[in-house]
């Protein structure tokens, strides 16, 4: 695959669950990590949580474009007659545009064929920009310095580091006070997080209380301290989590009903109208 790596060298694993129990001992059902659940009213408070800028997507006959900020992606596709019909429209090339700067992805020459862009977040240095792109099965972070246009592939750092089946990193956000990014990485099965830091150049992976099999929305309170996320577990069931970046643990807060969820999800960087 042709693509610039930006250098990421050291793994750390940090955190334990204290007074929680991994999905190997005590968390083996619903019913375990309810037990854990103290009686909370926490609902849906914006000003908890971090301001996310919102990027405007539009879509015409050969092309994608996000704006916002100062910067603008442009993904140029293209069409492949002999391909199967939900991937036949490809994304060729993504130009991104940061002021007078401008760097070219020759998207193309991936192994993986990229079919559209979901979302684009930069960091508060406004020096880095995530772009989360889909392809025929899940989704792929590539994360670019905006200094210097080099840019690497989550999902293939990740496995070059020993994490195997990245399949997918279907949620991310940026802490709201550093260059740090958290995000949920895995496959239809199963759901892990984790943060890299942009200025250590380094990997840390969160403690889980269960094996969730998605992670559906990662919101990072204003503080930069706290992360709260949302995760299935069982299937169909939604649990509020809250990480410490202090105390590096995870705790259960309340579960979540669908409609809930919802309200929590605006807070995301869902394209602006």
């Amino acid at each position: 695959m042709k693509y610039t790596n930006v250098l990421l060298s050291s793994v750390i694993v940090l955190g334990s669950l204290g007074t929680l129990s991994t999905a190997s001992s005590s968390f083996h059902t619903s019913d375990k990590i309810a037990h854990n659940i103290a009686a909370d009213s926490t609902s849906v408070n914006a000003s908890t949580y971090q301001s996310i800028s919102k990027f405007e997507k539009t879509i015409d006959s050969n092309k994608i474009l996000w704006r916002g900020n100062n910067i603008t992606i442009t993904a140029n596709t293209l069409k492949l007659d002999a391909a199967a019909d939900f991937e036949q429209n490809i994304i060729d090339t993504i130009i991104v545009t940061h002021g007078k700067e401008k760097y070219t992805l020759q998207t193309g020459d991936f192994e993986v064929k990229l079919l559209d862009i979901t979302s684009v977040a930069e960091s508060p240095s406004n020096e880095w920009i995530t772009i989360q792109v889909e392809k025929s099965a899940g989704s792929n972070l590539i994360l670019m310095n905006l200094k210097t246009g080099k840019y690497t592939i989550i999902n293939e750092r990740l496995e070059k580091a020993g994490k195997q089946n990245v399949e997918t990193i279907s949620s991310y956000n940026w802490s709201p006070k550093e260059d740090i990014i958290a995000f949920s990485y895995g496959n239809t099965e199963k759901s892990t997080l984790a943060i890299y830091d942009t200025k250590k150049d380094r990997f840390v992976y969160l403690p889980r209380t269960t094996n969730y099999i998605s992670t559906g929305l990662i919101l990072w309170h204003k503080n930069g301290k706290n992360m709260d996320y949302i995760s299935e577990y069982p299937s169909d069931q939604w649990i509020l989590f809250r990480y410490d970046t202090e105390t590096k643990k995870v705790k259960p807060v309340k579960k979540i009903t669908k409609k809930e969820f919802q309200q929590w999800f605006k807070l995301d960087k869902y394209p602006t109208k």
